[in-house]
């Protein structure tokens, strides 16, 4: 298996997942006593270092990757790239964390400053090459769609604009969850790019189609409200697929961006009623997006997105008990991804 690096498109797949050792090893649901258990298959000699091993191993295809005609070993490096972004962009947050602060993390240079791969995997989805196999192969629409949920994570978790941006003739041909996706990419560049009034209007509208004419068919199976005379503080929601809870928790990161970044809000004439109603809102849309999370434990990106809602609105929480529970969810997301969290975690010191 070490051997086998690109050789087929499913083998270079199998193999990029190997570099998630870092995180496996690191994640306490998958570590046993007898090794690494992951969807029940034991990996007992898998260590944080073969992430930097089959790192080094993927670079040369990664970069020689304008130079190949063959599509099949193209699809294979473009879904590897797609995998190592992801593994590249939680190891450039824990870069920021305190606890590698002292400089003793691996891959550190002398200057105190680490190698990151991440602009040689970026250029790879983001080539010419990729986008023009776009369309043509089920593989890498697959993978594009996968790079354009990375970059709502990490526009929305940097607070910058995306990098990888669809083109609005996609809109027609996606499908209704790829249209969240889009939706909420295109939220994120408005906000940390665009920020024009007009630009948001069109977004708002956008909002209201997704809400009346596509998220209408994803209904929770089961809601209600929080109880708040039992001490409840998020309503419970339950949704009958993953899909359903991904393209829903996106449209309320979106939802609330619009909301609580509202540029009419800013005009001197805006009172400042208009703003408390807009806070609570944004309160209502994030008690909403972690309620989703905590009732679907087995959807990996449902606490991820409800860390990002917290991560950007969490300031707008003022009551003492909310507070506590929002840094329960935060806490959750630790314990269950391994994740750096300890920004998120000062935000709710008392």
């Amino acid at each position: 298996m070490k051997t086998v690096i690109f050789s087929l498109p499913f083998h270079g797949v199998l193999t990029t997942i190997r570099t998630s050792s870092t995180r496996f090893s690191q994640s306490p649901p998958y570590r046993t006593p007898a090794g690494i258990l992951y969807h029940g298959q034991l990996i007992a000699q898998l260590s944080e270092h073969d992430a930097v091993e089959y790192m080094l191993k993927c670079i040369p295809a990664l970069r020689n990757f304008h130079e190949v005609d063959n599509d099949d070993y193209r699809d294979s490096i473009i879904a590897t790239a797609v995998i190592l972004r992801q593994l590249e962009e939680i190891d450039e947050e824990e870069d920021d964390a305190p606890a590698n602060e002292s400089g003793n993390s691996q891959g550190d240079s002398g200057h105190g400053k680490q190698v990151n791969f991440l602009p040689i995997i970026n250029a790879v989805l983001r080539s010419s090459a990729s986008q023009a196999l776009f369309g043509r192969r089920s593989l890498i629409q697959a993978a594009y769609w996968m790079a354009l949920r990375q970059e709502i994570y990490h526009s929305f978790t940097r607070k910058q604009p995306p990098q990888l941006f669809p083109s609005p003739d996609l809109w027609h041909s996606a499908s209704k969850a790829n249209k969240t996706v889009m939706h909420t990419v295109q939220v994120a560049k408005w906000r940390w790019e665009d920020g024009s009034e007009r630009e948001w209007l069109r977004l708002m509208d956008q909002q209201e189609y997704l809400e009346r004419e596509i998220l209408v068919n994803f209904r929770p199976i089961f809601k209600t409200t929080a109880d708040k005379a039992k001490g409840e503080i998020f309503p419970t929601i339950w949704y009958g697929s993953n899909l359903e809870v991904t393209s829903v928790q996106q449209s309320i990161m979106a939802k609330s961006v619009l909301v609580a970044e509202n540029p009419f809000l800013k005009a001197p004439s805006a009172s400042r009623a208009s703003w408390r109603k807009a806070e609570n809102d944004v309160r209502l849309l994030l008690l909403e997006l972690c309620g989703i999370a905590l009732c679907h434990p087995a959807s990996p990106p449902a606490l991820l997105n409800a860390a990002i809602g917290i991560q950007l609105y969490g300031d707008f929480f003022t009551d003492r008990y909310e507070r506590q529970a929002l840094r329960g969810v935060v806490e959750k997301y630790r314990d269950a991804r391994a994740w750096p969290v300890q920004k998120l975690l000062e935000m709710f010191r008392e």
